[in-house]
């Protein structure tokens, strides 16, 4: 996913800078663009475990607006570095560079803000482990409506 959007990046970047956009601008552009495809294979491989329908997950609307507030701080980390190493490293290496500097940060946002899981409500365990949430046959009425216990 990563390479994915790193190509995409890479090829609004040569194209723009190759039309005479500065560097700077052009991968800035780039980022933006392949910051909505991360969007969609986050949403659809990486954190695929925490789709919607989840119990109390955020609706799809509210987790694109938040990352877009990680790509805005993301981006402002990455055009930093872009223009830091940019004037000693061919412009793909340089966005590379930048790439790999917001990253991390870009990950964190994801697991813990956009993505997160909300705590599902508080529930009895009733099985050998505390995943096992199934009723024991007991629980269970029996065919006169009574438990199967009684």
């Amino acid at each position: 996913m990563g390479a994915t959007c790193f190509a995409i990046q890479a090829g609004i970047l040569l194209v723009l800078s190759g039309a005479g956009v500065p560097d700077t601008a052009a991968n800035a552009a780039g980022f933006l663009a392949s910051a909505q495809v991360n969007f969609l294979l986050s949403s659809a491989f990486t954190w695929a475990d925490r789709r919607l329908p989840e119990p109390g997950a955020r609706p799809w609307a509210a987790r694109w607006v938040s990352f877009q507030l990680t790509v805005a701080i993301s981006l402002a980390c990455n055009t930093g570095v872009f223009a830091l190493v940019s004037p000693y490293l061919p412009p793909v290496a340089a966005s590379a560079v930048a790439v790999c500097a917001g990253a991390l940060l870009t990950y964190l946002a994801s697991d813990h803000l956009v993505f997160r899981r909300r705590k599902a409500p508080q529930t009895d365990h009733f099985g050998d482990t505390h995943d096992d949430h199934r009723r024991p046959a007991a629980a269970f009425p029996g065919p006169n409506g009574r438990t199967a216990a009684d």
